[in-house]
């Protein structure tokens, strides 16, 4: 007994987020796991020199005729230790998807007391052969990169209240190195009584199957076999962090977020990453980004952007992604989006400045950009045929783009001793006298509020000319491709 709290105890001591938290919020069934952890977790919080605040929380799924049993059971057992307790007992049970619909109810359960009480830590019992059960289950569905990892013993996640409020939480599993057989000793060693859940012996849900018929084979054929599934978890769990470090550096140059388009990427960028690299990836991006929006998605999903990306023999093109969700490649970018906020709208005839340091195509032999204005030598942007300096602060850089001018478009002027005036496009056209074949062709730069900032190749107005303590020095350039 004492060899497994000590053991126990090591663990939880190499977690900084353990020894820094407060309150500690125990999710207990009732069943031997998470009883065994309710007894240990008390005695180490007792030889703690400053204690934590334990609370336990109980989710009556409302599945079976016992369950409101094992809750006053646990209800019992929190007032035994003398702890805070909660329970919310399951109204309106689903019918389908059960496991995931129950699990989500759990949780929101959970993110009700956590928000309440100021909870830092939520702790749970799965175990080393929850660990291995749950891998062998998503491989017989079919899983991702993200989720042939397993179980994590220590992470931040995000939960959602019934109400839909946010909270975060840091989520705990102290024995996911520890087999059942040694929780169950450890229970029958200190004589803790527990319930059992019925329900587990039912052919009818996967995880039992996998667990009373699966897993006995592999540990006949292999005693070592779990053993050998958390070496391997910890390792692709390992990999995996290497992998999204990595993404992360290179993902400002490759995707960008706006309310209208969703989800921008940007190809040049893909293009120039290996193909396996460049797999890992979309296949990061979906799963770290993306799963908000669909949470669900499929191989060819991945396959098909990455056709979108590597054939530019189809700049412009659009497939069904998911149910309600496509994907849209306008030469540089591909646009992911709802499908039926962009059936309304019209066709968007704007090019925007959706990434700083890269050119983007106006015409066949027309590029603009955004650059900062260090990305260029002096004699390199003398060589410029348009340049416009501008002093921008952080919140400036986006939602910059290129449109035909309108009726009604004005700029706004400095007449040289510092006089402000505003001047109608039209008119400007015509003092320089531009002819008017070419008074239709002519691209004007706006900004996010839809100021013209410029008549490209002509005139600029005063717009985020004056230098601000705040701002950083930006260059606007247009320049034509040489035949």
């Amino acid at each position: 007994m004492e060899k497994f709290i000590q053991r126990v105890n090591q663990q939880l001591e190499q977690w900084d987020e353990w020894l820094s938290a407060q309150t500690i919020l125990l999710a207990v069934s009732g069943g031997v796991d998470s009883s065994v952890l309710l007894d240990v977790i008390v005695r180490i919080n007792t030889q703690l020199d400053e204690p934590k605040r334990l609370i336990v929380g109980h989710f009556d799924h409302n599945l079976r005729q016992t369950s409101q049993a094992d809750a006053t059971f646990v209800q019992q057992l929190a007032q035994r230790y003398d702890l805070i307790y909660y329970t919310h007992r399951w109204s309106n049970p689903a019918s389908k998807n059960v496991e995931a619909n129950a699990r989500d109810a759990r949780y929101a359960f959970f993110a009700e007391i956590i928000e309440r009480e100021a909870v830092d830590v939520l702790m749970t019992g799965h175990h080393l052969n929850d660990l291995a059960e749950t891998v062998m289950m998503r491989m017989i569905r079919g899983t991702s990169l993200r989720g042939v990892r397993g179980i994590e013993p220590n992470y931040r996640r995000l939960l959602m209240t019934d109400e839909q409020r946010a909270v975060h939480v840091q989520m705990m599993r102290p024995f996911l190195k520890v087999s059942k057989e040694t929780i169950q000793s450890y229970a029958q060693e200190c004589g803790l009584q527990f319930v059992e859940d019925e329900t587990n012996l039912e052919d009818k849900f996967l995880r039992n199957r996998v667990r009373q018929r699966l897993l006995p084979i592999f540990m006949e054929e292999n005693p070592n076999f779990l053993e050998n599934m958390l070496a391997l978890q910890e390792q692709l769990q390992a990999s995996y962090r290497v992998h999204y470090a990595s993404y992360l550096q290179e993902e400002p140059m490759l995707l960008m977020y706006s309310q209208q388009y969703k989800w921008v990427l940007y190809v040049p960028a893909f293009s120039e990453l290996g193909m396996d690299k460049r797999r890992v990836y979309l296949t990061l991006f979906f799963e770290e980004r993306l799963v908000e929006d669909i949470p669900t998605y499929t191989r060819e999903a991945i396959d098909r952007i990455d056709q979108l990306i590597v054939n530019d023999r189809l700049p412009n093109s659009t497939f069904q992604l998911s149910e309600g969700w496509v994907a849209r490649r306008e030469y540089d970018f591909i646009y992911i989006h709802p499908q039926e906020t962009r059936d309304m709208e019209q066709p968007d005839l704007n090019i925007h400045i959706n990434q700083l340091n890269h050119w983007h195509k106006l015409s066949e032999d027309e590029l603009i950009g955004l650059f900062d204005e260090r990305y260029f030598s002096t004699a390199e942007l003398l060589e410029m045929p348009y340049m416009i300096r501008l002093y921008l602060q952080p919140h400036q850089l986006r939602g910059f783009y290129l449109r035909h001018r309108s009726e009604g478009d004005r700029l706004e002027l400095n007449d040289g001793n510092g006089n402000v005036f505003h001047k109608k496009v039209s008119r400007f056209m015509i003092d320089q006298k531009i002819p008017m074949s070419e008074r239709e062709q002519l691209w004007l730069l706006c900004d996010k509020n839809h100021e013209v900032i410029s008549v490209i190749g002509h005139i600029a107005s005063r717009h985020y000319r004056n230098r601000h303590p705040h701002a950083q020095s930006y260059v606007f350039l247009y320049r034509k491709l040489e035949d």
